[in-house]
């Protein structure tokens, strides 16, 4: 007894099952994840320290940067080592190879630090260690404001309240604080009397620290009481700080603070600014964890806020400028619009081909298909309300139920599978159920198709169930299991592919075998009940009274003549495909394109050492150019010296009429002519970039400059790219202080004091930590602003003996002009520059190989070298990959369909569909994105597996007549070529109409699904049009030649045809050569 009987004897089990699956599926998509795109994160620490003082980068690359990066080379499953050493900050990026426990890898990082902690100078501050890069976007801008109150006091009480808050949000790794300025406690001295008490600056500064301590001391017992010892001295106001003895004089008159300083409670001078569309305000940029789920975390923090909303002072409003979730959360809700408008396509096909219809009914299920395809929302919803009702109260349209029943069964089971198997609802997960749909209706299609077939020949209800399910199980393994097989070689491709495709493989190899279950069980056993009876009547002749009968008067006459000039077709396919793997090879290699957003950010970068009041000048320009665009909602600024970012979150998509880069374009136009600053545009993307990346390895930075911007020139002369950048500035301005160590000498003073006390004075040092209101305050000790400012002030420092005599430093050291490096790039311990443009429309490939050629020429000296980085490498790699799996797949369904036919030759006639299909693919990646990347590559995979299953209905039919009707070969194609049109038709028709609204979607997140969705579309269409026409005819050809294999005598004359022509053929060249050789 096989399923089919099984089903129609048993249908309330059967139908109970069904409706477990549907609630337990149901369940499973409650509790599923979120997410844009699958994490194809492998995992990335970053290691952040801030270094007191303001140390070069140079000094900071050597004793900070190098001491860690050393310390951190022997964690397991490191792949890469990045840093970055700047004035006063060191970065050391730490990435991870897949499959590694992030939080594992953590916790060694922090134990392979804190062996070199002690070995770092002593003005480090606390490092911070999280999972991300400091140049991820934010996951979450958020903005406080307050009419009432300064951007200091805002920022006093963000960073006492929020800060703490948001940081301690599961998942979140980083937070950081733009605006205002930061509360310290300044101990500001007058040098000059501080030299006439003859007082050195670290004097007054080792003293606050040694008399702001609580320290426990000890124990002492009374009685039966055992009682702590603390000795109690912190200071508790700056009074306090104020009358603090330093030393006391030869008189015994105690020499306090406030004799030599001043002390106040106020703010260190302003580092950066932020403001929100204008408004100066304090902005929260908030990173996620790289792991973590954007959604969750995003939900987590804006509920964090609602809580803060109510803590906070009613006047200080915050405001949330820029949420990735909100983009994330549109771009799943357009492509579950999409789903929903292939099912109602699908739907409406079936009443072009299972019914009836005149021209007017023609005409309005043809309206109705423009409009599905048109317009998402609630005229969508509406449309597909209306469809389930008809289906519901109409009895003649019930037998559509049968057909698509599948479709929620299978899709909802699939949730179940997928919640078992770790999987998120995301845009690749939700395009494999997309592509699923139009072919989950195949098998219940070929099933049915044939039921009606039985019934009409006379055969009772669940005979006809029962014998033409069982007829066709063959057929729709087959066309099950070809499409299946193209997903195994996923599992012996990179990390990163199977990331982001084993989601969608997983969904649509899922739905597929259920879909192929629910055709020999649920349609079998609804084609059984007697309910069916009364619409099969008006079903048999709807082939002959529909538009179906002229299509196949003129195909089958196509048909005739194929078969007839079949040699001349066959040198017609050949050449076809010729063509097209030309015309493939002249299309350019892209990752995953671009995916846009609402969003973009500008970054304007000033020459190195600029002011911050020169930046601030040019970003108001800025925001100034950018708040005129009626496209834009929101300007967010964060102003900084050198280098300030604009972020602008435009209107949606569906409110604006120009795209984003039509929006950057009108503001580059403007912004070019701001000199000398450097702006530049950046697309927010969530996989891959738009740029094109070249990496210069060498020692020497000088010549490491040198190279780059020769190769900075050349790239900007390359059409099409656009903001070429060197992502190393210009040295930074510097006074050099050249110690005579002979002079320094005559004094008892070493080079290293002198820093030490320039050090002190100038950019001061942190004294103690003065607690308050529940905070700790940073209390800094430095000489007055007056002492400080000018470089005559710099000669006139004062520096202090080991004697407590005063000497100018003038009287120490020379002083000249020079230039030091602003930053220093490392990866994997090599010294790096980084060259990059953007490519626009421009494919990777094609950008590379322009670059490749005009780099050509530039001499290189030893052990100086570039790489392409970035996305490329990535690219290459993919594509290999995709490439050798394509020939996999090729391989796995000859092997499947040689076990399920028991023949050698059948399918090689089988995947003649394959070479047919590349032209419509082809064809199509022109018409559309006019390039080969990744999506269009799997795209190509997956059709291996597609495009067969109609041959494999032609070809089983053909079988059916030749060896049970024992009819000749040509009389087996033309029959089954008329049997199988409709079916075929129906077939092909749900799966392009299945995935035409995600070819035609323009949404955020659509440059990943489109190319494949445009891929298989092309490559159906051909191949369905070549596989009635072409199939037939190779296989009338297919057996004369093996009756010529057969008959002995006719084998060896065509041996001996081949072998003559072999001769003629050498002859001719030996000719050739001859000729040749006697004009030399």
């Amino acid at each position: 007894m096989n399923l089919s009987e099984i089903s129609i004897k048993k249908p309330v089990t059967v139908s109970m099952v069904a409706l477990i699956l549907l609630i337990f599926g149901f369940v499973s998509l409650t509790k599923l994840p979120v997410e844009l795109y699958p994490n194809t994160s492998f995992g990335e620490i970053s290691i952040i320290i801030q270094v007191r003082g303001g140390i070069p980068p140079t000094e900071v690359e050597q004793l900070v940067t190098k001491p860690i990066e050393e310390a951190v080379a022997t964690v397991s499953n490191l792949e890469q080592l990045l840093s970055i050493s700047k004035e006063g900050e060191s970065t050391v990026v730490l990435s991870f190879r897949s499959g590694t426990d992030m939080d594992f890898a953590a916790l060694e990082v922090r134990e392979k630090f804190a062996r070199v902690k002690n070995q770092l100078p002593k003005e480090i501050e606390k490092p911070v260690i999280a999972q991300f890069q400091q140049g991820d976007v934010p996951i979450v801008i958020v903005a406080a404001t307050s009419e009432r109150r300064t951007t200091e006091e805002i920022r006093k009480i963000v960073d006492a309240t929020m800060k703490e808050t948001l940081k301690r949000v599961s998942g979140v790794a980083n937070v950081e604080v733009a605006g205002g300025r930061e509360r310290k406690i300044l101990i500001e001295a007058d040098q000059v009397k501080l030299a006439s008490f003859g007082i050195p600056m670290d004097e007054l500064t080792s003293t606050l620290g040694a008399n702001n301590l609580n320290l426990l001391s000890g124990e002492v017992e009374r009685s039966t009481d055992r009682f702590l010892v603390r000795v109690i001295g912190e200071f508790d106001s700056l009074d306090q700080i104020k009358n603090m003895p330093i030393r006391y004089d030869s008189s015994g008159s105690a020499i306090r603070v406030k004799d030599v300083a001043a002390v106040k409670d106020s703010y260190l001078e302003p580092t950066e600014y932020s403001r929100l569309n204008i408004t100066p305000v304090v902005t929260a940029y908030i990173q996620k964890e790289s792991t973590k789920n954007t959604i969750t975390v995003a939900k987590d923090i804006l509920g964090q806020i609602d809580l803060l909303k109510e803590k906070l002072p009613k006047d200080i409003q915050l405001v949330v400028t820029s949420n990735q979730a909100e983009f994330i959360k549109k771009a799943i809700d357009n492509l579950k619009e999409s789903l929903l408008q292939g099912i109602v396509l699908i739907v409406l096909v079936f009443f072009l081909f299972l019914f009836k219809i005149d021209l007017w009914k023609l005409a309005a299920v043809a309206g109705l298909i423009v409009v599905t395809l048109l317009f998402k929302g609630v005229v969508l919803h509406l449309i597909f309300a209306a469809l389930v009702v008809l289906l519901l109260m109409v009895p003649k349209f019930r037998s559509i139920i049968i057909v698509t029943l599948p479709i929620p069964v299978s899709v909802i089971t699939t949730f179940l599978f997928m919640k078992n198997a770790g999987l998120t609802v995301n845009v690749m997960t939700l395009f494999g159920l997309a592509l699923g749909v139009g072919m989950l209706v195949d098998n219940s299609i070929v099933v049915f198709e044939n039921i009606l077939k039985k019934k009409e020949k006379g055969e009772g209800l669940a005979a006809s169930a029962i014998h033409g399910s069982n007829e066709m199980f063959l057929s729709i393994v087959a066309s099950t299991l070809t499409t299946v097989i193209v997903f195994l070689p996923l599992v012996f491709v990179g990390q990163e592919l199977q990331r982001l495709y084993s989601g969608m493989a997983i969904t649509i190899v899922v739905s597929l075998l259920v879909s192929m279950i629910c055709a020999v069980t649920l349609v079998p056993m609804m084609c059984a009940r007697p309910g069916i009876s009364s619409y099969a009547q008006d079903l048999s002749g709807t082939e002959k009274s529909s538009w179906i009968k002229p299509f196949s008067k003129y195909e089958r006459q196509a048909l005739f003549q194929s078969i007839r000039f079949r040699k001349r077709v066959l040198q017609a396919c050949v050449f076809l495909f010729i063509v097209a793997a030309f015309f493939m090879s002249r299309l350019g290699l892209e990752y995953l394109g671009s995916t846009e957003q609402n969003k973009f950010t500008t970054f304007v970068e000033m020459p190195t050492g600029a002011r911050l009041d020169v930046s601030d000048k040019v970003v108001k320009k800025v925001e100034g150019m950018i708040r005129t665009i009626p496209e834009v909602k929101n300007v967010t600024s964060r102003v900084e010296p050198w280098s300030s970012k604009v972020y602008v979150e435009l209107k949606p998509s569906t409110q604006r009429k120009r795209s984003v880069k039509d929006v950057i374009e009108s503001v580059r136009q403007e912004t070019n002519k701001l000199h000398p600053a450097f702006i530049y545009f950046q697309e927010e993307e969530q996989i891959g970039t738009k740029e094109v990346i070249l990496e210069v390895f060498g020692y020497s930075y000088d010549k490491l400059r040198e190279l780059a911007i020769a190769l900075a020139n050349r790239m900007e002369s390359i059409k099409g790219l656009t903001d070429t950048k060197i992502r190393m500035r210009e040295g930074r301005p510097e006074m050099q202080i050249l110690v005579s160590k002979k002079r320094a000498a005559a004094y008892d003073l070493s080079v290293n004091n002198i820093s030490d006390q320039v050090h002190g004075k100038m950019r001061g040092l942190r004294a103690t930590v003065f607690h308050t209101e529940g905070r700790e305050v940073e209390t800094i000790s430095r000489v007055d602003e007056k002492y400080r400012k000018t470089f005559k002030d710099l000669h006139n420092l004062i520096i202090t003996t080991k004697d407590a005599d005063p000497v100018l430093l003038d009287q120490l050291a020379d002083f000249k002009f020079g230039l030091g490096p602003s930053e220093i790039w490392r990866k994997n311990k090599n010294r790096m520059i980084q060259v990059s443009s953007n490519i626009g429309k421009i494919p990777l490939s094609k950008a590379v190989g322009a670059i490749k050629r005009s780099l050509k020429s530039v001499p290189f000296p030893e052990d100086y070298f570039y790489r392409v980085g970035g996305d490329y490498p990535t690219l290459i790699r993919s594509n290999r990959q995709l490439r050798y799996m394509i020939a996999m797949v090729l391989v796995l369904v000859y092997l499947v369909l040689a076990s399920l036919f028991e023949s050698f030759w059948q399918p090689i006639l089988i995947m003649a569909a394959v070479p047919l299909a590349l032209m419509g693919a082809v064809a199509a990646l022109y018409i559309g994105p006019k390039s080969i990347g990744v999506g269009a590559l799997l795209g190509m995979m997956m059709l291996a597996g597609i495009v067969v299953n109609n041959s494999i209905m032609l070809l089983d039919r053909i079988n059916y007549y030749v060896k049970v009707k024992k009819l000749s070969g040509v009389r087996a194609a033309v029959l089954a070529n008329k049997d199988r049109i409709r079916p075929i038709l129906m077939t092909v028709s749900t799966t392009i109409l299945g995935l035409v609204p995600m070819a035609i979607d323009r949404s955020e997140g659509a440059n990943l699904w489109a190319p494949l969705a445009i891929t298989v579309i092309g490559g159906i269409v051909s191949s369905t049009i070549l596989t009635l026409l072409v199939i037939p005819a190779f296989y009338v050809m297919s057996n004369e030649v093996i009756k010529i294999l057969k008959n002995r005598e006719n084998f060896s004359n065509l041996v001996d045809i081949i072998f003559r022509y072999y001769n003629r053929l050498l002859a001719r060249l030996k000719s050739k050569v001859n000729k040749q050789q006697t004009k030399i």
